[in-house]
């Protein structure tokens, strides 16, 4: 009687450990796939403070093809809310870059986009850095993402607008470029993305062409390198 009571209270200490084990298992799977939601919440918040950094230093006079506005102030978010204090925190920081010929961002050999020259418009590019991080209560890390923003700016109003977007992870592996639809000439049934100018009398209402286009040769797609064995 006495040995079987041992083994039942052995055998309950081992499912009771089992339980526990799987319980903080589960709590760890759980509190990892909260960090990506976050850390994907937080991109996008970035990306959003990016495009208004930018589009606020060209309204104050920058120019579109030279704007370096000052980042924003990278803040913490508590994504999870517990009685005992925040369980889960994440934050994003951007660091800004004019964008150069050689790291144009063009996923396809050959590509080329067409940037409207005209005084009045200045069209240009400005990249976005962007690391989202999201961490425990404890300070670890639990995900983590980079990105690479591509805007497009102008002189006029809205003066930036989101052209590309890439992930700096997966470009380790298979080097791409970011992708940019901004200045793609009309293709088939595709409209294209040329911005076009015309000059107008305000006396006759007669309009005339004041396009001057600035061709933007992409860089080359670049072979990814070969797996380690």
């Amino acid at each position: 009687m006495l040995l079987r009571t041992l083994f039942v209270l052995v055998l309950f200490a081992a499912l009771s450990e089992t339980i526990v084990h799987g319980a903080h298992a589960l709590a760890q799977a759980l509190l990892r796939r909260e960090a990506a939601v976050a850390v994907r919440q937080e991109l996008a918040a970035a990306t959003a403070q990016a495009r208004a950094s930018i589009a606020g230093a060209i309204a104050a006079g920058a120019d579109p093809r030279d704007a370096v506005p000052a980042a924003p102030s990278p803040s913490a978010t508590c994504a999870i809310v517990t009685p005992a204090g925040c369980a889960l925190q994440a934050k994003a920081a951007v660091t800004f870059s004019i964008a150069s010929p050689s790291a144009s961002p063009c996923p396809s050999d050959g590509c080329t986009v067409y940037e409207q020259d005209n005084d009045a418009v200045t069209e240009g590019r400005v990249i976005a850095d962007v690391r989202a991080q999201a961490s425990s209560a404890g300070g670890t890390i639990l995900a983590s993402r980079d990105a690479r923003l591509t805007f497009r700016t102008w002189r006029v109003a809205p003066y930036a607008a989101l052209a590309g977007t890439l992930d700096t992870s997966l470009e380790a592996l298979n080097p791409a470029g970011a992708g940019d639809d901004g200045g793609a000439v009309p293709n088939g049934t595709a409209p294209g993305t040329l911005i076009d100018v015309l000059y107008e009398n305000q006396r006759t209402g007669a309009t005339i062409p004041a396009n001057v286009w600035h061709a933007e040769i992409q860089r080359q797609a670049v072979t990814p390198s070969a797996w380690s064995p």
